[in-house]
């Protein structure tokens, strides 16, 4: 995905990150900040539910969040809500691929030979990315 001639267009934004839609692209991004530091489960819960919700206004055919900035961990209770709240809603606005970017390093990542695969409960698959090039790579592959 080249530089956008547009570029990309902000839909919401709190304290904890900012979500643009890329039109040419099709693509919902969610960028974390550094102030992730100090979110709760309440800021994550708040984010992702802002996040889905665009999802089913925009109907995107990409999601990606870049998680390289997100400080925050979040706890089972946490992940346990998104997987029975968020997931559907992700399904309902018909994604075909979700990416994670992730700092250098982390675990589990496309660059460290993980590989694309379908969450418990969703209808699309999802990879963690280190390098944008090769997310960029797998969205439009």
């Amino acid at each position: 995905m080249p530089q956008e001639p547009q570029g990309p267009q902000e839909l919401a934004a709190n304290e904890w990150g900012t979500i643009s839609y890329h039109p040419q692209w099709n693509t919902i991004e969610l960028k974390w900040s550094p102030k992730t530091e100090s979110m709760t489960d309440d800021g994550f819960n708040k984010t992702l539910q802002v996040l889905a919700n665009q999802g089913i206004k925009v109907r995107p055919r990409f999601m990606i969040i870049d998680a390289t900035e997100f400080f925050y961990r979040p706890g089972p209770e946490a992940m346990a809500w998104r997987d029975e709240h968020i997931i559907p809603l992700y399904n309902e606005s018909g994604l075909e691929k979700f990416a994670l970017l992730a700092a250098t390093g982390t675990p589990g990542t496309v660059e460290q030979g993980a590989e694309p695969a379908a969450e418990p409960g969703a209808a699309f698959a999802t990879a963690w990315f280190e390098s944008k090039d090769r997310m960029y790579a797998w969205l439009t592959s």
